[in-house]
């Protein structure tokens, strides 16, 4: 690929890397039923699989946002708003139906995402923690956020609900 200026480059891999997940995170979504929780527990699990996965990609979204200027920082804003937004909708819904027991989406919807996106720096695949042991973690931390806290039978059940990953975490994995 050519690229006229490192700015043309670096927008190229937000603006892939967003469109990418926002359109695969509403894919795994919509393999779910309707309930808020299943919806959130499906998007908080894409979300950390997505960190995990594409560690050095997720390093440079989180990190070099502001080095993009004029219309490029403009677009890529717009992009990291509605793939906030997916949650942030799914946890207001949450609120109206009294499923979640938060005052604000926003600010619970930050703290799901930024424990999720911490993943990119620290985790390492060699380290003590395992893919399936952070999901399971984070899952359970995103729902006591927002009030629930789900036995083990019920976060069995969240996270045996389907995440689809056939295609989808292949954009730059660090594991490809």
């Amino acid at each position: 690929y050519y690229f006229p200026s490192k700015q043309e480059a670096l927008y190229e891999l937000f603006h892939t890397a967003y469109t990418w997940y926002v359109e695969h995170c509403r894919a795994v979504i919509a393999d779910v039923d309707d309930d808020v929780v299943d919806q959130l527990a499906v998007a908080v699990r894409y979300l950390a699989r997505y960190r995990l996965e594409n560690v050095s990609v997720s390093t440079v979204l989180l990190r070099d946002t502001e080095r993009l200027t004029g219309d490029n920082a403009v677009r890529v804003k717009e992009l990291q708003r509605e793939a906030r937004e997916i949650m942030g909708d799914i946890v207001q819904a949450g609120i109206d139906s009294g499923k979640f027991r938060v005052s604000s989406a926003a600010l619970a919807t930050r703290a799901i995402h930024s424990i999720c996106n911490s993943l990119s720096l620290w985790y390492r695949p060699t380290g003590d923690l395992t893919p399936d042991m952070i999901e399971r973690d984070f899952t359970q931390y995103s729902m006591r956020i927002l009030g629930i806290d789900p036995d083990e039978s019920e976060l069995d059940r969240l996270l045996a609900l389907p995440v689809n990953q056939a295609g989808m975490l292949d954009f730059i994995a660090d594991t490809n």
